[in-house]
């Protein structure tokens, strides 16, 4: 099978220890916790972002490749429909994001939530404005909720 590679900026390996277990942040629509990264491939994913942004330098020196196990859940989401199928914290005084409830989201069985939205290559499957609904997920990216699902590469 072809498995999708993705890249984390900022360490050399993957520590399974740090950044685990999951939490929900309060009012936020990240998670305290779990590992960030894009496809490596991605016409707009972290490293161009940051790059955009000025906000800080993506050193393939400092990064690591990733790939998921083959029978890992990975929620996509390209669509506000899709979106609201993950599980959200009630009663959010946040009215304009979406706030996925991460905690719930592992309990599931849910290995990683990935965002496939602002790239050219979604523009056949994405739809809505889901930058306003996932505020603060600037880019496409992904977030692994549980560390046994990484395959090192």
């Amino acid at each position: 099978m072809n498995r999708q590679i993705y890249i984390h900026y900022g360490a050399t390996q993957f520590n399974p220890l740090l950044n685990f277990p999951i939490k929900n942040k309060r009012c936020w629509v990240k998670p305290k916790g779990g590992l960030w990264a894009s496809r490596k491939n991605a016409s707009f994913g972290w490293k161009n972002w940051c790059a955009i942004e000025e906000f800080r330098e993506c050193n393939e020196d400092c990064s690591f490749e990733f790939v998921m196990k083959d029978e890992s859940k990975i929620a996509i989401i390209s669509t506000p429909s899709q979106l609201s199928r993950l599980p959200c914290i009630k009663n959010s005084r946040v009215s304009s994001c979406y706030l996925i409830d991460f905690e719930k989201c592992v309990r599931l069985g849910i290995d990683a939530i990935e965002l496939c939205w602002y790239g050219d290559e979604y523009a056949d499957t994405a739809s809505g404005n889901l930058h306003f609904e996932l505020y603060g997920w600037d880019c496409d990216s992904m977030v692994v909720l549980n560390p046994d699902a990484v395959i090192p590469r």
